[in-house]
């Protein structure tokens, strides 16, 4: 090495110990007071329908962009029997294209020019957002117009939006903390109409002309504000925009721009039973505010909140991330806040991750720090570190001209003053130690939270109960309902004499109900959207209520279990509880078996339908039922041997109707047994499974059950 090279690494090294022991504490460091925030010229222009245009000149980059906001939303719009008609609408708007070029052709010419249109519904507004160079802009704005106010609305991007929305219903319950976060909402929110689940039921209840009427309702010129920032002249644009929407006739608003939630503070303690997680995901809240606090929309109320959001549980320093997390070590993740939102009151709430082994003690400790917010004030450094915190990250508010044109297109649109932000700041900075224990004691309500849980209740480390008397959440997803035919004395006793027979030609039903087990080997090809899928399959069964299945497949050795109903599944990341979805069909399948159906005939409702036509030849049509499971099962009407059979079922992306067809019956052991099973999903192929090995009765090795 050369000598002076290290010569200098040396001294660094002892210079290091010097230059730490000259810094200050964080608790020391001191901040500049911020200087004055010079905010971008804008031009503010109405036009004769009532569309307000917002526009800043920037020369920085040769791009135009473009947001809007208009009155509409799902909380005004969605029929009860209709959640999802609003979102719908505002993703076909875009998807579907114009009447003058499909959404298809639109994907290729903004792609073919670096560009995008994106649109929008949500809960309380529309919104559509523009991006294009400057070259390209004039064709770009054309298709937005377009879009905005003569979509098509063409069925099969109405389907696939539909089938977009099912495939989300049907993840819905996949993760604990989305579970815990949308309950509480719902408990807060349970006597209006924000905060609604959307079900398969009301997505299939949407219509084409359903989608036309909201748009031709909603979707208009008055009340809608645009922002128009980037490298053009204001003029110019202003005349651009007017050929484009000023013939754009208004329409009444349908209703008045106000949202309504009835509350009533109360306190409740509600559990999610989660038997498949080992944390506890908690909510602990109430009603919050608006930002319309006080008078003059911006009374010291607003700015006090923030800073009692700040020291509660607004980051690192928080109380509840020091004390709860960083001190007790009761939580994973902890923070809160006091929401205060444009048009309705937010939610005031505290959440946290804990093992399930301290759930209750989580609980009581964010209680405690809710409560002493409201019994003394804060200290002095706990308020300047919080101001100091929102202070500085209050710059980056201004460090982009689109995030500032996005802002004042989101206060025009809920009549809030352009300055908002910057009376806030100078609010912030007024803040004392007694304005946020005035504003801890009138907003927060520690004896009247609700509380939630999402978890495992068995592995708590104190009864839920001590609490306080337990309310427990459903969060079963309802099946599509499928019309089931009414079933007289006649069509059942028919029923269940034409299953007998089947059990007849299979090999007799003593001998089929006397098998203890089965084992199988099998082939299958799967067909899925990202393509062709082979896998080998080993399946055990054994009765009453035992599967285990290994599928070797191109990621790896994926084995499942079902026992007793309850399901697990192991693979390269370890052993762990089976997912809903998963439990749910292999239960699904295990009821479907013909073995465990001639086991327990008299546990069945077992309804004859009609003759029908199946596989191409005559079939009894039968429906096998018990509680909410069911499938309809087709006999040949010659051999009696089953055909196949349909049923519906929920899969990743949302409700299926399968149907199977059964094939290549062969003896063994003197019972008839399909060896190839041919699956259609929604009518498109979906599985071939060949089997290339079937024993009744197998010497099975009973420690595949053991959880290891």
């Amino acid at each position: 090495m050369n000598r002076k090279i290290l010569r200098g690494f040396i001294f660094v090294v002892f210079l290091i110990p010097f230059v730490l022991w000259g810094q200050k504490h964080y608790k020391e460091l001191t901040y500049p007071s911020l200087g004055t925030i010079e905010m971008p010229e804008k031009t503010t222009v109405t036009l004769n329908n009532g569309m307000k245009l917002i526009l800043i000149e920037d020369h920085e980059l040769p791009f135009i962009k473009m947001r809007a906001e208009f009155f509409t939303g799902s909380y005004w719009g969605d029929p009860d029997d209709q959640a999802g008609l609003a979102c719908i609408t505002g993703e076909v708007m875009r998807t579907g294209g114009s009447t003058q070029m499909s959404g298809d052709e639109i994907d290729e010419e903004l792609e073919s020019i670096a560009a995008s249109i994106e649109t929008w519904i949500n809960q309380v507004s529309g919104g559509a957002s523009v991006s294009a160079l400057k070259d390209h802009f004039d064709k770009v704005a054309e298709i937005f117009a377009d879009v905005l106010r003569d979509p098509e609305f063409p069925d099969d991007k109405i389907e696939l939006a539909k089938v977009q929305e099912k495939s989300a219903i049907s993840r819905r319950n996949d993760n604990p903390g989305e579970i815990a976060q949308r309950e509480f909402y719902k408990l807060i929110y349970k006597n209006c109409a924000l905060y609604r689940d959307e079900e398969y039921a009301t997505i299939d209840a949407i219509t084409r002309d359903d989608i036309v009427n909201f748009h031709k309702k909603w979707v208009r010129p008055n009340g809608m504000v645009i922002g128009i920032w980037g490298d053009f002249k204001t003029g110019t644009m202003i005349s651009k925009l007017k050929n484009l929407f000023e013939d754009w006739q208004p329409v009444p608003d349908p209703v008045e721009k106000k949202v309504t939630v009835p509350y009533q503070y109360e306190y409740s303690v509600n559990l999610v039973e989660k038997t498949d997680v080992n944390q506890s995901n908690i909510y602990i809240g109430h009603l919050g505010g608006t930002k319309k606090i006080g008078p003059n929309n911006h009374s010291e109320d607003y700015a006090a909140i923030l800073m009692m959001n700040q020291i509660l549980g607004g980051g690192l320093s928080s109380r509840l991330f020091s004390r709860v997390r960083s001190d007790q070590g009761l939580a994973y993740a902890v923070y809160g806040g006091c929401e205060t939102r444009f048009l309705y009151p937010g939610a005031f709430y505290t959440h946290s991750s804990t093992q399930s082994g301290r759930t209750v003690e989580a609980i009581r400790a964010m209680l405690k720090e809710i409560r002493l917010m409201t019994e003394k004030p804060v200290t002095e450094e706990e308020l300047t570190r919080a101001k100091e915190g929102w202070l500085n990250s209050y710059v980056f508010n201004f460090d982009q001209v689109g995030e500032i044109a996005a802002r004042l297109v989101q206060y025009a649109y809920n009549n809030y003053p352009d300055d908002f932000l910057q009376q806030a700041r100078q609010n912030v900075e007024k803040v004392t130690r007694e304005d946020v224990l005035r504003v801890a004691q009138t907003y927060l309500k520690p004896d009247q939270v609700h509380i939630l849980v999402v978890g495992n209740s068995s592995d708590f480390d104190e009864p839920l109960s001590v609490l306080g008397n337990v309310n427990t959440i459903d969060i079963t997803i309802p099946a599509p309902e499928e019309k089931i035919e009414d079933a007289s004395a006649e069509n059942l006793e028919k029923g269940k004499q034409l299953i007998l027979k089947m059990a007849e030609a299979m090999g007799g039903l003593d001998k089929i109900t006397a098998v203890q087990n089965t084992y199988s080997r099998a082939k299958i090809a799967q067909t899925s959207p990202m393509g062709e899928m082979a896998m080998d399959v080993q399946r055990t069964v054994v009765y009453p209520d035992k599967v285990f299945m290994e599928l070797n497949m191109p990621m790896g050795l994926i084995t499942m279990v079902l026992e007793g109903g309850n399901a697990r599944m192991s693979g390269p990341q370890g052993t762990m509880p089976a997912p809903e979805a998963v439990e749910n069909q292999l239960t699904e399948d295990f009821f479907r078996d013909t073995i465990v159906l001639l086991k327990n005939l008299n546990e069945r409702d077992i309804q004859f339908v009609e003759e029908a036509s199946f596989s191409e030849k005559k079939a009894l049509e039968i429906i096998i039922r018990k509680d909410d499971m069911m499938y309809r099962l087709f006999l040949d009407g010659e051999t009696m041997l089953p055909l196949g059979m349909k049923y519906n079922t929920v899969t990743q992306q949302g409700p299926a109707r399968v149907t199977e067809y059964f094939h290549d019956y062969r003896d063994v052991d003197g019972i008839q047994t399909a060896f190839k099973v041919t699956a259609y999903t929604n009518d498109e192929k979906s599985s071939d499974m060949l089997v290339t090995e079937f024993q009744y009765n197998a010497d099975v090795d009973m420690s595949v059950f053991s959880e290891k």
